[in-house]
């Protein structure tokens, strides 16, 4: 081990600190980094507000999240994307209706995990793409809350790039955050709320809004990024050079780079993604190590078993509502 200077302490200073009752502070700034609470020792966040960790000490959030609108777009009578046989997942004996029913079921209850402890004005929008009537009064009623809003949009143009440029329209009635979420991601309870405390602590740190992603995608691990970590609510963040399409940002974000973020859907692009990349090299995308939302492909969907156990989980749910509906 290499050898470690000691630093000798002021007595007077010990003296003064031990009768404040401060335990901590950093030599630089002065700042005191004992958190101001009784009998707890962890790291905590006021959303909008502060947040607090032992190593770092006090932190004022001076990024605060106004409202946040979700975009989740839906297609139940489409094919696997790129597949020549039927529609198929890595999970068996399901339609894609019964998928998209339970996703938005943990969609839905990660946004009321988020806001049993706080206050926040979230719509959630969700577009609707070459589905029907009946199908679309069954999602309805699985989602509908008194504590946030829910808004149903028909898609004008059919198709997967169709729906992802009626999420485009949609978002320029936006006021600050806005998420865009594919039919088959699977939510951690969560993942809410740690993707929104993290993206202002993130974004007050920096100094500037962020963009984020989700999942923890397989593929990030074969690329390599010029990335840093940050520190979340509870997990750790890294920065990331590509993502798919489903991705938080701001409305400014989404302002300054429209031509790019339309971009996908209004041109041929390989991978489909692309046109994302090119704004992830001058914005910040961070993802977390460690998914809080899982791709339901055919591929497996987190580098973690944690996917199943979170699917079996809502999947349970939704047959229990089911039954009551009958």
């Amino acid at each position: 081990m290499f050898p470690r200077k000691s630093h000798k302490q002021n007595k007077l200073v010990r003296l003064l600190l031990k009768l404040l009752k401060i335990y901590a502070y950093e030599k630089e700034t002065l700042n005191v980094v004992n958190p101001d609470y009784k009998n707890q020792y962890g790291n905590f966040v006021n959303f909008n507000d502060k947040s607090f960790n032992f190593s770092q000490g006090y932190l004022n959030l001076s990024r605060k999240i106004k409202k946040l609108d979700i975009f989740f777009r839906y297609a139940p009578n489409v094919d696997l994307w790129n597949s020549s046989k039927g529609w198929k997942r890595i999970i068996p004996n399901i339609n894609k209706e019964i998928l998209i029913s339970v996703c938005l079921l943990s969609l839905k209850e990660s946004i009321i995990y988020f806001l049993k402890k706080n206050k926040l004005n979230i719509t959630l929008h969700i577009i609707s793409d070459n589905s029907n009537s009946a199908f679309d009064e069954k999602i309805l009623k699985l989602i509908k809350s008194d504590i946030f809003n829910v808004k149903l949009h028909a898609s004008k143009i059919p198709g997967n790039r169709g729906s992802y440029l009626e999420c485009c329209d949609q978002a320029e009635n936006a006021e600050d955050l806005i998420f865009f979420i594919e039919d088959d991601y699977l939510f951690q309870k969560n993942c809410l709320e740690e993707m929104l405390i993290t993206y202002s602590r993130i974004s007050s740190v920096l100094k500037d809004d962020i963009i984020q992603c989700p999942s923890d995608y397989s593929f990030f691990y074969d690329s390599l990024y010029k990335t840093s970590l940050f520190v979340g609510k509870e997990y750790r963040w890294r920065i990331v050079g590509e993502t798919l399409l489903t991705f938080l940002m701001s409305k400014k974000i989404f302002t300054k780079y429209k031509n790019l973020i339309r971009l996908v859907g209004e041109s041929e692009n390989n991978p489909f993604e692309k046109p994302l990349h090119k704004i992830y090299k001058d914005v910040v995308c961070v993802a977390p190590v460690n998914s809080l939302a899982y791709h339901i492909s055919r591929s497996v969907p987190a580098i973690s078993e944690k996917w199943q156990v979170c699917w079996d989980e809502y999947y349970k749910k939704y047959l229990k509502y089911i039954s009551t509906q009958q």
